[in-house]
């Protein structure tokens, strides 16, 4: 069974999708740096900081900061 999606930034439709396949291997499928699924957004919407608001570079994560300040 094929099923139509629509781009989350502006509702257009994208390719047709067999509800077989996981949807994050969807060809618009898009995910954050650390390969979390987001959704699916058109090429257009994606390149649009005001349309696709998740982060594409690496978070800040305290853990890797150096020195911690727990008492060993």
């Amino acid at each position: 069974m094929y099923l139509e999606h629509q781009c989350r930034g502006c509702m257009t439709d994208l390719q047709e999708w067999d509800t077989r396949e996981p949807l994050e291997a969807h060809p618009d499928a898009r995910s954050d740096h650390y390969g979390n699924f987001t959704g699916l957004y058109c090429n257009k919407c994606y390149n649009d900081h005001s349309k696709y608001t998740t982060r594409k570079d690496a978070y800040f994560d305290e853990s890797f900061a150096g020195e911690s300040m727990e008492e060993i």
